[in-house]
């Protein structure tokens, strides 16, 4: 697309198009780049109001002790005569109740060991605290390791420096910080173009790969129509 023709907002997605596609950047790309990219965006934004590690250990802690406190109460006789004396009625299945607490403290155990160290630190590592899953700089690499197998119909290389350039070229076009990597310049997005090969965030992968079909099969009908025309 000519440049004095098409609007401003696409030009940093241009750029992001042009480092998938080094020859003839399709249009179509960096419009389907510049739809999604509030998605980013969003998580930016989730990510920022996250807890730390440290924070999400302490939160987990508390609720275990919390647990064990009502489950404790709830398996006493005592306090079951005055739970039961309620307006509302006796506890119905008591027992069920309490293997829901002792179930809800397993988890909160299991999740603060998750955060731990061996020697019952906070686990040090890059980013907010978070379960095995998709960060924004996952979802990232993702978007352009998709759009990078969709456009040459092959998967980047591991190592593609160009797809490394495209994931932080998208990053800030997506208005997120440039990422200063002193002597490896692209080993953080490598990680991430790795783990994205593997990841097995299948329904948004599945849809974003839809959208990019889609995306091409219009822009293709669209100009058909405008060159018979």
């Amino acid at each position: 697309m000519n440049r004095h023709l098409r609007p401003d907002y696409l030009d940093p997605f241009i750029d992001v198009a042009r480092l998938i596609c080094p020859v003839d950047p399709p249009t179509w790309l960096a419009e389907q780049l510049w739809r999604w990219n509030k998605w980013l965006y969003r998580d930016r934004f989730v990510e920022d109001r996250r807890p730390s590690r440290a924070q999400m250990r302490k939160t987990l802690l508390e609720v275990e002790e919390a647990l064990f406190v009502v489950t404790e109460a709830v398996g006493s006789s005592w306090v079951r005569e005055f739970l039961d004396a309620s307006p509302h009625g006796p506890l119905a299945d008591p027992e069920r109740v309490i293997v829901a607490l002792e179930d809800l403290q397993d988890r909160a155990t299991r999740a603060r060991s998750n955060l731990e160290t061996k020697a019952g630190a906070t686990k040090p590592g890059p980013g907010k605290a978070r379960p095995e899953g998709m960060s924004p700089h996952r979802l990232c690499a993702i978007m352009i390791w998709e759009a990078w197998k969709h456009v040459h119909k092959a998967e980047p290389k591991p190592k593609s420096r160009r797809a490394g350039e495209a994931a932080e070229a998208y990053w800030r076009a997506a208005g997120g910080e440039a990422h200063h990597f002193g002597e490896e310049p692209l080993a953080f997005w490598r990680h991430h173009l790795k783990k994205a090969a593997a990841s097995g965030v299948k329904d948004f992968r599945t849809e974003w790969r839809r959208h990019l079909i889609e995306a091409e099969r219009s822009w293709t009908r669209r100009n058909s129509v405008s060159d018979g025309a």
